[in-house]
């Protein structure tokens, strides 16, 4: 009966000791089901608009950009209300909606900036027409190498990703550009970060 009580309990403190991720690793990413509570569903800005029309949206955007093949243009959805992705296929959609989220891309562009000194194709491009008017340059910038475009407007940050189907890096930018105003013309967000 003893050894049975301390089995019990090395297998409990094991389990309990996370995954090979890290030792800090707290979270456990749970795929949702019939019997799921409805607050621990995914949720988020990207979770409510991540549906067939996007995906139409998404599949004739990337098909006349010359996406060859046939894009996996699937919704997989989740995330919560501070963090939300969108997958759908060869495009990765995710938005950073919490309260630190525009400190933190401005962050990441100065540090990617200053990191790609003597690099220039490593180097964040602003675009301009997609970010919010009052952030200027710092609005909306392309990472050509990783094939993202990263915006923001009003307290969200969207990321878009483009990959796959042979597309030179000027059509995974259009078509990045034209995905992240179809985003936020769905989320109801305008240029001044305004719903």
């Amino acid at each position: 009966m003893r050894r049975l009580a301390l089995v019990c309990l090395a297998t409990a403190v094991v389990a309990g000791c996370g995954d090979a991720s890290g030792p800090y690793t707290t979270e456990t990413a749970s795929t949702p089901s019939r019997t799921t509570p409805a607050e621990s569903r995914p949720s988020g800005p990207l979770v409510r608009i991540c549906d067939r029309r996007l995906a139409s949206e998404i599949g004739s955007l990337l098909r006349s950009a010359g996406f060859r093949g046939h894009p996996d243009i699937r919704q997989h959805p989740s995330g919560a209300a501070g963090h939300s992705s969108c997958d759908l296929g060869p495009v990765a959609l995710r938005m950073d909606a919490a309260t630190d989220a525009p400190q933190r891309y401005r962050n990441r562009i100065a540090e990617t900036a200053q990191f790609s000194q003597g690099i220039p194709s490593h180097a964040p491009r602003h675009i301009p027409g997609v970010g919010d008017r009052r952030l200027g340059p710092a609005g909306a910038n392309w990472l050509p190498w990783i094939h993202q475009l990263l915006s923001a407007r009003g307290k969200r940050v969207l990321i878009v990703s483009v990959d796959g189907g042979a597309l030179r890096d000027s059509a995974r930018l259009s078509v990045a550009v034209a995905i992240s105003g179809a985003v936020y013309r769905r989320l109801g967000v305008n240029r001044s970060g305004e719903a």
